[in-house]
């Protein structure tokens, strides 16, 4: 370690009989011992020492810059490394976080896609979370790339933050919740449904009342086009009179959730005829 003595004041107090002023034996070896360098600190690059020698001379100790920010350095290398997390493995992201996996969530969710994990990023997550009944933390958590993935395959994202995309999310995580449900005639708890039992039971969850029967949440729903119908809306079967006798939850891509009948526990199925209606409550 380099070290540097100011002499000036040294010389001042320095005469021509060096035996009347020289310090001896065991002083002269502690001030001696003050040539080898103390051990650096990390948490200072300078440190600055005065001694009282010879007058107040300044012994000026300069420690290595290098491990000044090592605590920065391997903070934000551990950021890169989860932000860069390939989305499959559904990586851990937080506030601070920056890479490929946060331009992801970013452009998934109408952020500015700059990469870098920050307030804009988490609030965004957090408002998702709340959408899809998570808990608000604004991480993305295993739970939540779920939600975001299901959500981007059903067409939920990019639709603005109004109620309906919201409602319509919490529907089909609702009605996802309770695949293998057994059909009941009558049924409209998680002990058994029949088809209007479940379509009921799905949008109370979710946060909207539906009257009992299929014929009944037909008239009490907005009917829409099937270009106009969006997953978590309601598919209505009708018969060849224009009578209502089936219904289930619209699923995207010509799919539905449903209670279908006896012997058939709530699955996701094909819609098998052209004769239907969408509503949305």
């Amino acid at each position: 370690m380099p070290v540097t003595v100011r002499r000036t004041a040294l010389l001042r107090a320095v005469t021509t009989s060096e035996s009347s002023t020289r310090p001896t034996g065991r002083t002269l070896a502690k001030h001696r011992k003050t040539s080898k360098s103390p051990a650096p600190r990390a948490a200072a690059a300078v440190l600055t020492v005065g001694l009282a020698v010879s007058g107040g001379a300044a012994l000026t100790v300069v420690a290595p810059a290098d491990t000044a920010h090592a605590g920065t350095s391997k903070t934000t290398s551990a950021a890169w490394a989860r932000g860069n997390k390939p989305i499959s493995t559904k990586p851990l992201l937080r506030y601070a976080d920056a890479g490929s996996a946060v331009r992801y969530v970013q452009r998934s969710l109408d952020v500015p896609a700059g990469g870098w994990y920050g307030s804009a990023t988490r609030t965004a997550v957090a408002n998702f979370q709340r959408r899809v009944g998570l808990p608000r933390t604004g991480t993305m958590t295993v739970n939540t790339w779920r939600s975001l993935f299901y959500a981007a395959n059903h067409g939920l994202l990019h639709r603005g933050s109004g109620k309906a995309t919201t409602f319509q999310a919490k529907v089909l995580r609702e009605a996802a919740k309770l695949k293998g449900t057994p059909y009941r005639y009558g049924g409209t708890t998680p002990k058994g449904f029949d088809c209007s039992g479940y379509t009921g039971y799905v949008y109370k969850k979710a946060g909207k009342k539906l009257p009992r029967t299929s014929r009944q949440q037909y008239s009490a729903t907005k009917h829409l086009s099937r270009k106009a119908a969006k997953p978590g809306d309601l598919v209505f079967f009708k018969s060849g009179g224009g009578g209502v006798y089936h219904v289930g939850i619209y699923a995207g891509s010509n799919m539905l959730w449903h209670a279908s009948k006896p012997g058939r526990p709530v699955a996701k199925a094909k819609i098998w005829s052209s004769n239907v209606a969408f509503g949305r409550a």
